[in-house]
């Protein structure tokens, strides 16, 4: 028994040491990129189930949150009616797609618009207030819909479901050709041949020791499926015997894991998924081989599901977000350790000279390194600029010198630090000048050994770009900032014999940033202001017609370099090529876009590679391209996915299915149109460019951008067809694709209205034409007319102008009189006071007199006095007097009565004089002669008048009538 083990364990480690031998160079031929999309791309949850495509290239994945639709470009979600999981997807040959959760069975449509609709078939097939819980896959066959629960399957036909119950439960199932294997756990691998309802034992659980299958693969011949178990085992076997075989186990011992899945790629390799290792890949006999070294940027370690696209290239569902692996990328991301100045291949192996030392791995470019590679070698540290393969030899030019490059350890030739690189000399073979920061120096291999000899004498600049001229003994040396020079050496190569210096003055437009390199055999110099050549005979620089011709002069083209039929540049940062020999070359530089702005100025390494790979270096690390001729890619098609427009701010979806008979009616005034756009064929890890043309409004295609949408504003009235193409960076060219639309014109600009309106300004000029010669007629005879009008106004001008002469002098007459009139009146008004204040003085002598006839007794006196009364009595004042005083009055203070009685109309006309004497500062002693009260009534008086006209106790009245006063004389 032992032997038996022995043997066998003997055969199986013989036959995996020639697997992986025979198969080695196919297994190492995957390389590429991973593109990861995460929940901000997505927009929904990050845990995904499953995935199909339909004939477009639309991919549709299963998500917590429902489905997920990728069309390259957009992203939709589509919730199922009770917001569940989508656990499974599967597309017909009819292009009906299917999604199953839980509780749920439906299909998605897409409607006129472009978008996705769910319908649910569960009342349809009359599966409502069963509980059939989680749908876990989903395989068409044929016309059949095959729906896998845990409990049953349930069989779509013609909208009837047929259901088949687990004998425990159905924990996996996959269709594998016609054929639909499923396992039933503790049970076996059952299967369900086309078009049949009862399964039949494929495969005994003891035939895989009742291990949970997670994956059912096509065999490696016909009719043989390979079983995967979560254990890791892999196993193969024919249905029709029920024998299964163990072919391997994917783990170490050392490194057990879970396996989730795993898919067959088209070469038979397996690419198994695990829940922390990530991808595992293994030959078709379950040998692991050594993975791709994309799948080392997987980001994340658990992997659900494995998908392989129409394209050839893998999906991966992750545990938190999606993974897109593309084998099929244009370029592949080599190495990420530090900046990279200078790439060399030598003997399957990559050298970098890098700003962090030299970093060397094993290389070929068909099974391109990875970061992971790359080992540093070990003393040798810092700055490294350039490195050469000379005489058998790496040599290192390095910040601390030179060095050669033994294995991974370095050995520094001399002593001198600061060397750009090492240019050999045609004349002196087994000599090399070494460019040193400060000028030259001889570099010999003699006997095996590198000698660094002295400094040539005579020049002390920076030598990095340095270029052998045509004339012997001559070289060009540019500087960054100073231009350049153009030295001699002596033929013992020991000293400069001389230098010339050119600058500005020398044909060059600027000394600064100044290359030097060879083109077509020819010595060019690239600078900040085109390309130039020098003219030996002048002395000169001289423009490159050709080379500027291809290279826009206005740009900084920094690189040019010649490598086979193509001339490799950089230029304003951007890198491309173009085919040397062609008569009008095209710059191709889309490839390289994601390089803009990353290269090392002055220092941008780029080195071609056998066929069609080359490499490039950058501030980001290491890049491999892979060049291929662009042409029209049969299959891909570009996608118009959404025509909308929006008019008073509301926005409005388009039917996408129109032709050229039947364009789609667009209202009058649409404020906006916008078109999306999409190529779902197009490889996803790359990036896909877009160039449109609206006939009617662009004269010619736009220029190519990844702007997946166009919008056009206020569009005219007509007819219109917008047209979309698409490519990738890669190449491929997408078909274009048309949509016809037509803005309608309002009532007033349709055909008929424009006849209206020539008609109605035929009418127009008619009536204007008989308008003018009436008008004329009319403005004549109107003369005439105004001219005798004219005459005789002037006449009643002339009297009107003598009347208002007239008026205006009465007026000045009158304003005379009034004045002197209110003038007398003051005055007759002041002479009143005078008498009435003599009334009180003959009053007073009176009284005295009246008094001084008590005290006299004598008759004659008496009598004197009696005659003295009579002549007072015959002369006294009167009340004639207060009359006049009355109307006099009047006409002083006419203003200010009217002002008081505005205030209250109630006021009596002793109260109205009362209030004018207050004015005139009048004590009440005074007042009472002049209204003939006592000195109590005039007090009286003046309260009643405060209470009629407001004015409180606090307040100063005879301030108050001043301000009547006031009012009085601004409204007079």
């Amino acid at each position: 028994m032992k032997k038996n083990f022995i043997y066998i364990f003997s055969l199986l480690l013989l036959h995996y040491c020639l697997s992986a031998q025979n198969n080695s160079s196919d297994h190492q031929k995957l390389s590429g990129k991973i593109t990861q999309y995460s929940r901000t791309d997505f927009n929904a949850d990050p845990q995904f189930w499953c995935m199909t495509e339909d004939k477009s290239g639309t991919i549709f994945f299963g998500n917590n949150d429902g489905v997920v639709i990728f069309d390259g470009e957009h992203w939709q979600k589509l919730n199922l009616p009770n917001n569940s999981s989508v656990r499974s997807l599967e597309i017909d040959k009819k292009a009906v797609i299917y999604a199953g959760g839980y509780n749920e069975i439906g299909t998605l449509q897409k409607n006129r618009n472009g978008k996705f609709v769910y319908k649910s078939l569960i009342e349809e097939l009359q599966l409502e207030g069963k509980n059939i819980e989680n749908i876990w896959d989903i395989k068409a066959v044929d016309d059949r819909a095959i729906c896998r629960s845990f409990n049953e399957l349930i069989i779509i036909t013609n909208k009837i479901a047929t259901h088949i119950p687990a004998n425990t439960s159905f924990i996996y199932s996959n269709l594998i050709g016609k054929d639909y294997y499923m396992q039933d756990s503790n049970y076996g691998i059952l299967k369900l041949e086309s078009g049949g309802i009862e399964p039949k034992m494929a495969f005994e659980a003891k035939q895989y020791n009742n291990e949970e299958i997670v994956s059912l693969l096509p065999g490696n011949t016909p009719g043989n499926v390979l079983a995967i178990t979560k254990q890791g085992n892999i196993y193969e076997g024919n249905p029709s015997t029920g024998v299964l075989q163990l072919l391997n186990n994917v783990f170490d011992t050392n490194r057990r894991d879970i396996v989730s899945s795993a898919i067959k790629y088209a070469n038979g390799d397996l690419f198994i998924g695990t829940l922390s290792n990530k991808i595992i890949m293994t030959d078709s006999k379950g040998f692991t081989i050594p993975s791709p070294a994309v799948l080392q940027d997987l980001q994340d370690a658990v992997i659900h599901k494995m998908y392989t696209a129409a394209d050839g290239n893998i999906w991966v569902l992750e545990n938190n977000g999606l993974a897109y692996i593309d084998f099929t990328s244009p370029y592949t991301y080599l190495f990420n350790k530090a900046s990279v100045y200078d790439a060399l291949t030598y003997s399957n192996s990559l050298y970098l000279a890098t700003n962090q030392g030299v970093y060397y791995s094993y290389f070929n470019s068909k099974t391109p390194s990875t970061t992971h590679d790359f080992k540093k070698i070990n003393n040798l540290h810092g700055q490294a600029w350039s490195l050469q393969q000379l005489e058998g030899d790496i040599i290192v030019s390095h910040d601390n010198g030179l060095f050669r490059i033994e294995g991974d350890n370095a050995i520094k030739i001399g002593t001198v630090s600061g060397f750009w690189k090492v240019t050999p000399i045609k004349s002196k073979p087994h000599f090399y000048l070494a460019s040193h920061y400060n000028g030259l120096y001889l570099l010999e291999k003699s006997d095996g050994e590198w000698l660094l000899h002295e400094k040539l004498s005579g020049f002390d600049e920076s030598a990095r770009d340095i270029l052998p001229a045509d004339e012997p003994y001559t070289y060009w040396v540019c500087h960054g900032y100073k231009g350049v020079f153009r030295i001699r050496i002596n033929p013992s190569y020991t000293r400069i014999s001389s230098v010339d210096h050119y600058t500005n003055k020398n044909g060059l437009e600027s000394a600064f940033n100044v290359n030097v390199t060879r083109w077509n055999n020819e010595v060019v110099f690239t600078t900040n202001t085109g390309i130039y050549r020098f003219d030996n005979k002048h002395n000169r620089f001289t423009p490159h017609a050709r080379l500027n011709a291809i290279l826009d002069p206005a740009k900084n083209t920094r690189k040019l370099m010649q490598s086979g039929n193509k001339t490799w540049f950089v230029q304003d940062d951007e890198a491309g090529y173009f085919y040397t020999a062609e008569k009008k070359p095209e710059l191709h530089k889309d490839l390289f876009l994601n390089l803009k702005g990353s290269f090392n100025r002055g220092m941008e390494s780029i080195a071609p590679l056998a066929g069609n790979n080359i490499l490039f270096g950058t501030t980001n690390g290491l890049f491999m391209y892979t060049v291929s001729n662009p042409g029209l890619s049969p299959g891909i098609n570009t996608s118009i996915t959404q025509v909308s427009f929006s008019r008073d701010q509301q926005l409005n979806l388009l039917p996408l299915d129109n032709n050229k008979d039947n364009p789609e009616i667009l209202p009058n005034q649409t404020d906006i149109l916008r078109f999306e756009f999409a190529s779902p064929k197009m490889t996803h890890g790359t990036e896909i460019q877009y160039s449109y043309k609206l006939e009617n409004v662009d004269n010619n295609w736009s220029a190519w951008q990844n702007i997946a949408y166009k919008e056009y504003t206020h569009l005219r009235p007509g007819n219109y067809t917008f047209k979309v193409r698409s490519r990738n960076t890669a190449g491929l060219l997408g078909k274009e694709t048309t949509y016809y639309f037509t803005i309608l014109p309002k009532w007033y600009q349709t055909n008929l209205a424009y006849a209206l309106y020539v008609i109605i300004a035929a009418l127009l000029i008619i009536a204007i034409v008989r308008y003018v010669k009436r008008k004329i007629e009319r403005d004549h005879e109107k003369t005439k007319t105004e001219a005798l009008k004219a005459k005789k106004m002037l006449e009643l001008e002339l009297e009107q102008l003598k009347l208002q002469r007239d008026k205006e002098q009465i007026n000045k007459d009158r304003i005379h009189l009034q004045e002197e009139v209110l003038n007398n009146s003051k005055e007759l008004a002041n002479y009143t006071m005078l008498l009435i204040k003599k009334k009180d003085i003959f009053n007073e002598i009176t009284t005295d007199l009246k008094e001084l006839k008590d005290y006299v007794k004598n008759d004659d006196s008496r009598k004197k006095l009696l005659q003295i009364f009579q002549k007072l009595n015959t002369h006294k004042i009167g009340e004639e007097y207060l009359e006049v005083f009355d109307v006099n009055f009047e006409k002083v203070h006419h203003n200010f009565f009217e002002e008081l009685k505005k205030l209250n109309p109630t006021l009596t006309k002793r109260e109205l004089r009362l209030c004018a004497f207050v004015k005139m500062n009048l004590t009440n002693k005074e007042i009472s002669p002049l209204l003939n009260i006592s000195l109590r009534g005039v007090e009286n008086a003046r309260y009643r008048i405060r209470k009629k006209l407001e004015v409180a106790h606090e307040d100063n009245f005879v301030a108050f009538l001043e301000n009547v006063a006031k009012q009085a004389e601004t409204s007079a």
